[in-house]
């Protein structure tokens, strides 16, 4: 907001010949506004100039305002006008009946204990339309998947229509979309991008992905030189719990990281277990800590 400095005489000149802080405002050639009429209202008061015959609002319009009824709310406005807030937009959805809760999900206005805040939605995309077929409640997460989310109905409006495919002057509910590229223009978009020939979020939009994926799959790229994903190492054979058992009690104060080395050291690499794997299996057998196999091997030993 811009802030405007006027002297105590140019001020008190102004507000002279109006008749409330409006007046000032319109005299004074300043943008009619909240924060300015507030700071007005401040240098008034700060520089002691006399508003004793001010008014207030203009003869006709005194008296309680009037309250907007939720019908002039929910309208078709005319082209150019501005938006109307979504809040507003809400409290007239709930006065007319509509239900205070996601449309899609039904979830209400608290998640997890904390209050929720609903999202009013615009079918059609068109934030002039307010007609109340025109809008739902939305709960930001099924908000952000609809078609017409933060413009992209508009977006998607100044790409050319697909040959022989006439537009049809409406959205689909959902984004459709696109068919995977192939692994090979994916790499080519991506080094366009290491190279600084391309923004991430332009690649983005042409793989398909957020700009952050692009970054990893570059950081891929310059680590393995290919942004294929590498292969998964296949899992060798199902861990033989009982050889886990024997070898855990065979070395009481081994833990489950050095239990796993021995185990594949024992059995040249046949037996392959992770030490989450000898973790889990001393677990459900109850000799996941030391004390626990002493125990077991007492009681083997018939020690009392």
């Amino acid at each position: 907001m811009v802030r405007y400095r006027y002297t105590p005489e140019v001020l008190a000149d102004a507000a002279a010949r109006a008749r409330n802080v409006t007046d000032v405002m319109r005299l004074l050639g300043v943008r009619i506004s909240d924060g300015s009429h507030a700071h007005i209202s401040r240098q008034l008061k700060r520089f002691g100039v006399d508003t004793s015959h001010f008014t207030g609002r203009p003869p006709g319009l005194r008296g309680p305002r009037r309250r907007v009824s939720s019908t002039m709310l929910l309208v078709q406005l005319p082209k150019g006008s501005r938006r109307t807030p979504g809040t507003r937009l809400k409290w007239a959805l709930c006065d007319i009946g509509v239900p205070e809760r996601c449309e899609e999900c039904d979830v209400g206005t608290t998640w997890r204990g904390g209050p929720l805040t609903l999202h009013v939605d615009h079918i059609n995309g068109d934030f002039l339309d307010n007609r109340p077929p025109n809008l739902r409640l939305l709960c930001p997460n099924c908000h952000s998947q609809t078609a017409t989310y933060a413009g992209r109905n508009r977006r998607s409006a100044l790409a050319p229509a697909s040959a022989g495919q006439p537009p049809t002057g409406r959205e689909p509910d959902r984004i459709a979309h696109p068919r995977p590229l192939d692994p090979r223009h994916v790499e080519a978009l991506v080094r366009q991008v290491a190279a600084g020939a391309m923004t991430a979020v332009e690649a983005g939009r042409r793989i398909g992905c957020h700009r952050n994926h692009v970054y990893r799959l570059r950081h891929r790229l310059e680590q393995t030189g290919t942004t294929a994903p590498r292969p998964r190492v296949p899992h060798g054979s199902v861990v033989d719990h009982a050889l886990v058992v024997r070898y855990a009690l065979a070395n009481p104060d081994l833990g489950p990281r050095k239990l796993a080395d021995l185990i594949r050291a024992a059995t040249d690499g046949r037996e392959r277990p992770s030490h989450g794997t000898v973790s889990n299996v001393l677990r459900a057998a109850g000799l996941h800590t030391a004390r626990a196999r002493r125990t077991r091997l007492s009681g083997q030993a018939g020690v009392v």
